[in-house]
């Protein structure tokens, strides 16, 4: 399962499980981190075990449905830890729970943070220093925490009709003794009055909580803006123990590390908390290029492509010719490499009336063949956040080359000229539009573009969006 829009030599990628305790929970965690940018998938119950470490591999991110909420604590621990065993070295494991704190949540944070105590070391060998960060707050729901009480539209939740819920009725909004039920879990508080106060005092108090040896650290928030914050100075914390010089044992006096051992976290959360510290801890995608593959030489196409020119974000590149006059592969790829930069990159076979070659039938598909090798190449070796093709032969090659089954449609930006989304193979899901090479006038190709751009933003927002 290659990823879709760049191989991980050409970018850092984080390793992130989440372990869901049920379906609808685990698909709106991952909802999260998708919109984030980062390139996620769920897994049904079903193929939880099989292959974890693969999907690790090709996605940032992935939801594993245990279904545990309803099952006995014991068998929902096991779960949990069998997952996180079976995805091998991760950057992030995240144990969602519910947003009204239903079902065994003590018992499966208990389970995600020995096993990840217990999980293989680091690439550096560095022993870890694991912690629960919880952070059960949805403010977006109307899910909110304060003096360590979760709170449903302003109230406990003891005082909505969660206490008559047939499954888990829930008697107490306390998120430290709900997480104790059933474990050993020692917790520390981090008060929304702490929270107010800024960074300072969080880091202050994530440090003594750390120190005193607690288990899991709860955080009160009230807004995302709390939950981002608590995250970017949990993140800040661990890269400063991390970047600590060989003797300087200052930050880890503070906390009661140990010479040369790492902070980790495990969060604990229905999907906004554990976001937040990865965005702010783990790598994330570079800003990508919009890649377009113009195979037509007729008189319509060559104006969209001189106004194109025009734009100073996108970088026009004709074809090199070996000694056939059909695009060399390698060489047309060096070209674009040298353009990496740019917004939008357009090889084209034909740019003006003077690139215009006679070409008999097996020499025209041969040159399609090539463009469609350029195009799978790029889109394996760079961050390629959206195609566009012009001329149906080229756009079915491209497809062909790149193992896409089909394309799933979004919409017509104009008449044949349509923009969706590639289904399969190795750019699965990327934005892609497609047009005939007698369609559109002077401004199409810049227009399908613009829609290219919005497309990828919506699918990876950068961050801070």
């Amino acid at each position: 399962m290659p990823r879709p829009h760049a191989t991980a030599s050409a970018q850092a990628s984080p390793r992130i499980l989440i372990v869901a305790d049920d379906l609808t929970g685990g698909n709106a965690c991952g909802a999260l981190f998708a919109e984030a940018g980062l390139r996620t998938i769920t897994l049904s119950a079903a193929e939880r075990s099989a292959g974890l470490s693969r999907f690790l591999d090709d996605y940032d991110a992935v939801v594993v449905n245990a279904d545990s909420r309803h099952l006995p604590p014991r068998e929902a621990a096991d779960l949990t830890s069998g997952i996180i065993a079976a995805a091998g070295q991760v950057d992030l494991v995240a144990c969602r729970i519910d947003t009204t704190l239903r079902g065994n949540v003590g018992p499966t944070a208990e389970a995600a943070l020995r096993s990840h105590r217990t999980a293989p070391a680091s690439a550096g060998g560095h022993r870890r220093h694991v912690v629960g960060l919880c952070v059960p707050a949805f403010p977006a729901a109307g899910r909110t925490t304060v003096q360590g009480q979760q709170l449903l539209g302003g109230r406990r939740l003891e005082d909505t009709e969660l206490a008559r819920d047939v499954r888990s009725p829930m008697h107490t909004s306390e998120v430290e003794t709900i997480l104790g039920e059933g474990t050993r879990l020692s917790c520390r508080r981090i008060e929304i009055s702490t929270i107010l106060s800024g960074p300072t005092a969080i880091r202050e108090q994530l440090c003594e909580a750390i120190a005193a040896g607690a288990d899991v650290v709860i955080a009160d928030a009230l807004t995302t803006e709390h939950i981002d914050l608590i995250g970017a100075v949990a993140a800040e914390l661990t890269q400063e123990i991390a970047d600590a010089p060989a003797g300087d044992d200052t930050v880890r006096a503070l906390t009661g590390l140990h010479a040369g051992e790492l902070l980790d976290w495990v969060t604990i959360d229905p999907g906004p908390g554990s976001l937040a510290l990865a965005r702010s801890l783990l790598p994330t995608r570079p800003q990508g290029v919009l890649l377009g593959i113009s195979g037509s030489a007729t008189e319509v196409t060559r104006s969209q492509l001189s106004a194109l020119a025009e734009d100073p974000g996108v970088t026009l590149i004709r074809t090199v010719l070996d000694e056939e006059n059909l695009p060399d592969v390698q060489a047309t790829l060096a070209r674009v490499e040298e353009a990496a930069s740019a917004r939008a990159i357009i090889v084209a076979t034909v740019l003006d009336s003077h690139d215009l070659l006679e070409l008999d039938d097996d020499e025209s598909q041969r040159t399609t063949q090539r463009l469609a090798r350029i195009a799978a190449a790029v889109v394996d070796s760079m961050t390629v956040t959206g195609l566009y093709t012009t001329g149906g032969d080229v756009t079915a090659e491209v497809m062909r080359a790149l193992d896409a089954v089909g394309m799933a449609i979004d919409k017509e930006i104009i008449p044949l000229a349509v923009g969706g989304r590639l289904v399969g193979g190795a750019a699965d899901g990327l934005p892609i539009v497609t047009k005939g090479g007698l369609i559109g006038d002077a401004g199409t190709a810049a227009q399908c573009l613009d829609h290219l751009s919005t497309a990828s933003a919506q699918a990876h927002p950068s961050k801070g969006d």
